[in-house]
């Protein structure tokens, strides 16, 4: 039914939109709302009953045709329209001409010889662009069509079948798919006329395995899906040199250019921005003008022509053939220096030692390290302690200490996306927090200590159950994953722990108890306690004022970087109480700083005090500080994160709905500026749960107390007026949101005796984010060892 669908549209001259049955979530809702098909081909009941177009299921097509003349499509009409993942945080759909596409399918079928005599096998989701040559070179130049069963393209020892069984000449693998079809024992001694590879780069060690496994030619292709699917080739032979297989050169009417910053070409042998030009390239992006002129560009070389920005970095050769070098944004920042994963990886390519491995960031703050994840050479558990052992070794001498992974993870095989690619996001964490050798094992002991073991495993992607000494966020988790925690638990055993249990006592074995007692006594923490303590330490304790949502939560990785060591110091988040119903709104802000000073007296009745606040939370602090000086208390660090005086927002309309449920989604992480289409709840809900974000799953509770949070203390900033703080105000500025207007450190100069600065290169909302957390703890660090140690510290009995 599909084949004879894409036919069909093609055959009346329309375009086709993908979509995969089994994605029921909002963001196909998207695609189809940007799409605006006329006609919707699936199995009766899809999309539901709020579904604009009508579905035409197969059960009612007509079994011959009636005589409506067809029409001819012209070469720049629309072919196909194909989804991809967008930066902006909603998909792209790329509009593909008849052109582009016929171009890429004739090319192919005369370079290789593409015939009667072939038998092509269908096995990519029709939502990825490999598809399209799949479906129609077959009926371009007579081959044999033979279509796959559902998730055959997953199963290694089922292709090998098909391949044997149907006789297959040509087919595509991505290169990490290829890896674990060559491990296959059913792979071995086939002849394949012609296999094609793209979608990620091809190591030159898996070309030579191929060769050795399988009689045929390999032949390695690029292309993004904006240049109708693959715009350059090379075959790999196995004689390449070198970490991966080159690129090559471009097909028919294609130009592809390497350019510098400045847009000049570079020399052979010099990286540079790879650029696409030619008939291939697509119309641009459905519906996004603005995303499509910032990536379709004129062409410098050819007036009146485009230029595609692939992102993507190559070298050319002496011969002429491209070499992909990664990705132009492919780099993280590691205690502030910065690491290309590429080069990481090419490093240990070069051991020999492994059949693949992908390096990546993991944690955040002080638990922040490199992985490598790694298919070894050798197998079993004794061959991966080995392979281990030896790339350490290797590393050491490729690389500097400064780009040494902090963990090896050997794996049976890497996890791979539906199409085939390396799935990043499901790579296992590191296993957290192992025990020293010389100190007993910290096994789990009781009932409530294994669950919580396996859970901790399940959320955190650990690769076996968590230790009874696992700490929940230095294994790697936030908030958005204890949302996900405390889900589970409730699950399993019917009683919501709460939140703010598992914020305060993220040690597994100290969790469990405290479940435990809390389950006994009926009273879940629910995460929206006044006070939050987040960490323990022998300094003065610091206290952080919530942003404009109420919670406190988003400090966690500031308390713990600011927690460690011998110097580290207790950390409470304050939190709103607007966040209860039942709490009356305060009259101005100076009252609402005032309950927040009496909570610091609670815990604090003496000695010094630190105080801190992001965004909205930060003209709080400065108000609070100033009402603990004038009770006589010393403020040593009062750092205000991206914050601004309150005169800045006077004249700013106060937020009305939309505006106050669009801050769950800064609170989500997305910016709200670019979604502001979404203006009720079920629309926010919607996009966040299409994301697969936890935060959506929050009691309905808590998504309305952080509503009226961020209402009630807008309204309250524009009428507060700032005192004078007689102190040092330490302010980190998000340089990247305030370039070039007034918002910066120095207005707070008539608001404080001395102003200390700090710019980071960040947005807004970046500013407490794992690499800008990591930046600024040395400053922070700096402020509080000039402030005497604490003296009577109130400890805050445990919830």
């Amino acid at each position: 039914d599909l084949l004879v669908a894409l036919v069909a549209v093609q055959r009346a001259g329309a375009a086709y939109v993908p979509l995969d049955p089994e994605d029921d979530s909002a963001r196909r809702a998207d695609m189809l709302a940007r799409a605006a098909p006329a006609l919707v081909l699936a199995a009766p009941g899809f999309g539901g009953s709020d579904l604009a177009a009508r579905v035409y299921s197969p059960t009612d097509w007509p079994d011959r045709p009636d005589d409506t003349p067809l029409p001819d499509p012209a070469p720049d009409d629309l072919a196909y329209v194909l989804f991809t993942s967008g930066s902006t945080g909603r998909p792209k759909g790329v509009e593909v001409t008849q052109r582009a596409i016929v171009n890429r399918l004739l090319w192919m079928r005369e370079t290789y010889g593409i015939g009667a005599r072939d038998r092509i096998l269908q096995k990519t989701p029709a939502t990825f662009d490999v598809s399209v040559w799949e479906f129609f070179l077959p009926l371009l130049s007579g081959a044999v069509l033979v279509i796959a069963p559902p998730g055959a393209h997953r199963d290694p020892r089922a292709l090998a079948g098909l391949i044997r069984d149907h006789r297959i000449t040509a087919l595509h693998f991505v290169p990490a798919m290829l890896a674990l079809f060559l491990d296959a024992p059913e792979s071995a001694g086939l002849a394949i006329a012609q296999v094609f590879a793209s979608g990620e780069a091809l190591p030159t060690a898996l070309a030579a395995r191929f060769h050795a496994r399988v009689t045929g030619r390999l032949h390695n292709l690029y292309g993004p899906t904006e240049a109708a699917v693959d715009v350059s080739s090379h075959e790999a032979t196995g004689a390449d040199a070198g970490v991966s297989v080159p690129i090559g050169r471009p097909v028919w009417n294609t130009r592809l250019y390497l350019l510098d910053p400045l847009g000049h070409p570079v020399p052979d042998g010099v990286p540079g921005r790879l650029m696409i030009g030619g008939v291939q390239l697509a119309r641009g992006y459905r519906d996004q003008p603005d995303l499509t002129a910032a990536v379709f560009r004129p062409d410098p070389f050819h007036p009146g022509a485009r230029l595609y920005d692939t992102g993507d970095i190559a070298v050319a050769r002496p011969d002429g053939a491209l070499v992909f070098l990664g990705r132009g944004d492919g780099q993280v920042k590691l205690r502030g220096v910065r690491v290309e994963l590429a080069e990481v990886e090419a490093a240990a390519a070069r051991s020999g030692l492994t059949r693949q491995v992908v390096a990546g960031l993991h944690g955040s703050g002080d638990a922040a390290q490199l992985v490598l994840w790694l298919v070894p050479q050798e197998e079993g558990q004794e061959g991966a302690q080995a392979t281990c052992d030896a790339l350490r070794t290797a590393l050491r001498a490729a690389l500097p200490a400064t780009m040494q992974p902090g963990a090896l993870v050997a794996l049976a095989t890497l996890p791979l996306t539906p199409s085939g690619k390396i799935d990043r996001r499901a790579l296992p964490a590191p296993r957290a927090n192992a025990p020293d050798p010389a100190q007993p094992h910290s096994a789990p002991r009781s009932a409530a200590e294994h669950l919580l073991a396996r859970l901790y495993a399940e959320v955190l992607d650990l690769p076996a159950p968590a230790d009874a000494a696992t700490d929940f966020f230095r294994a790697g988790g936030d908030s958005l994953r204890a949302v996900r925690l405390s889900l589970r638990i409730e699950e399993e055993t019917g009683a919501d722990p709460g939140l703010g249990q598992i914020f305060e006592t993220p040690v597994l074995a100290d969790l469990a108890a405290r479940i435990a007692a809390a389950s006994s006594e009926n009273r879940p923490n629910d995460g929206l306690a006044p006070v939050l303590r987040l960490a323990t330490g022998p300094g003065a304790p610091i206290f952080a004022l919530p942003p404009a949502g109420g919670l406190g939560w988003c400090y966690r990785r500031l308390a713990a970087g600011l927690s460690a060591g011998l110097a580290g110091h207790p950390f409470y988040a304050l939190q709103s109480p607007l966040l209860r119903a039942e709490n009356p709104a305060p009259r101005d802000l100076r009252a609402l700083a005032t309950e927040y000073c009496d909570r610091i007296a609670d815990l604090a009745p003496d000695g010094p005090v630190h105080l801190l606040g992001w965004s909205l939370g930060g003209i709080v602090a400065q108000e609070v500080a100033c009402q603990m000086h004038a009770r006589g208390r010393q403020v040593g660090l009062l750092a205000l994160l991206d914050a601004y005086p309150s005169a800045c927002w006077r004249d700013e309309p106060e937020p009305d709905d939309g505006a106050a449920l669009r801050a769950l989604l800064a609170i989500a992480g997305f910016d709200p500026d670019a979604h502001r289409d979404l203006d009720d709840a079920p629309a926010i809900m919607g996009f966040l749960r299409g994301h697969g974000h936890p935060l959506a799953t929050l009691p309905e509770p808590v998504i309305a107390g952080i509503i009226r949070a961020v209402r009630d203390t807008n309204r309250l900033v524009r009428g507060h007026r700032e005192a004078f703080f007689d102190g040092t105000l330490l302010h980190l500025r998000a340089a990247h949101d305030h370039a070039g207007t007034v918002l910066g450190p120095a207005l707070w100069l008539p608001h404080a005796a001395r102003v200390e600065r700090l710019s980071l290169p960040c947005l807004h909302i970046e500013m407490i984010s794992p690499a800008m957390t990591q930046a600024m703890l040395g400053a922070l660090r700096d402020r509080l060892a000039q402030t005497p140690p604490a003296a009577n510290l109130q400890r805050m009995p445990m919830p």
